[in-house]
């Protein structure tokens, strides 16, 4: 994928909080289940990225990574994606890393060529609460 170059670059000390790197993954991870179609080629760039993510938890990588996604598709099913959204982007507190979090979450919703309704309206919703 074309934002792996990007990514990378979150991680090369950018981000230097557990809660921020969670919460970026958990976005990118959102944006990726928002179109109700997860590939098996997002789904190894997701593990991948997350193994490379410094992580300083209680919880294992694996277990995360299963936990947010079961969270992900429930705020879908339940109608809570705002509040879900929201709640995440407000642990990003760096403004760098909020300006990060908004190009990456575009790269991704745009990286299978086609911007679905939930994903735009994911974006919007990001846009307000982290370009504040």
């Amino acid at each position: 994928m074309k934002f792996d170059l990007f990514i990378q670059s979150i991680d090369m000390g950018h981000c230097q909080d557990q809660k921020q790197r969670e919460a970026l993954f958990d976005l990118v991870l959102f944006l990726i289940v928002a179109d109700g179609v997860i590939t098996e080629q997002e789904t190894q760039f997701m593990r991948k990225w997350l193994s490379t993510i410094d992580w300083n938890s209680d919880i294992s990588k694996e277990e995360y990574y299963t936990t947010t996604l079961l969270k992900c598709y429930a705020a879908i099913k339940t109608n809570k994606v705002d509040e879900y959204l929201t709640h995440r982007a407000k642990l990003l507190v760096d403004s760098d890393m909020k300006l990060k979090a908004m190009q990456l979450v575009r790269d991704v919703a745009l990286a299978d060529g086609q911007l679905d309704e939930a994903e735009q309206q994911a974006i919007n919703l990001l846009s307000e609460v982290l370009e504040k």
